[in-house]
């Protein structure tokens, strides 16, 4: 496989990784702190905006840094990170302006699994790894996450 093409999977798999647990995450928080639909979707969109942005050009500046990649290569990865991480993003919205608050979380973290399990799977067959294996460490990862966030966002709430 090219080297651009390498690198655009690499960027994809991170913009995709970060869009799901970068959301998941402040939508359990937000949620187990202050129980606030309006507040949940808001969030989401502001960090699809800012967090894409910031983690497109934190992409840059690191793929910059080494001054391995030509420019074309470098922008490619800088744009592909953007328009993942974003679009990633924008799906958990949906379920948030059509269902009930405590449905919907529950709805984009079955996505944002499936999501992770899929590329996990991906990336198993691609290492020619056993893919239970990199699937359970993916998600046991992506559980902790939230585990963590929803005890950040009770505890906000507890001191409220």
């Amino acid at each position: 496989m090219s080297s651009i093409k390498n690198t655009l999977k690499e960027v994809a798999n991170f913009g995709l990784t970060s869009g799901v647990m970068t959301c998941l995450g402040l939508m359990v928080g937000i949620n187990a702190g202050v129980q606030s639909k309006v507040l949940v979707i808001g969030s989401v969109l502001t960090v699809a905006v800012a967090d894409s942005l910031s983690d497109a050009l934190g992409m840059h500046i690191s793929e910059e840094a080494e001054n391995i990649k030509p420019g074309k290569e470098l922008w490619s990865a800088t744009l592909v990170t953007f328009i993942t991480k974003f679009s990633m993003g924008i799906t958990f919205l949906f379920p948030l302006l059509i269902l009930e608050l405590s449905v919907a979380i529950i709805v984009n973290v079955v996505w944002g699994f499936l999501v992770i399990l899929v590329l996990s799977y991906r990336i198993s067959k691609d290492q020619k790894r056993r893919s239970m294996s990199v699937i359970f460490e993916h998600l046991a990862i992506a559980i902790l996450v939230l585990v963590i966030a929803q005890l950040i966002g009770s505890w906000i709430n507890s001191e409220l």
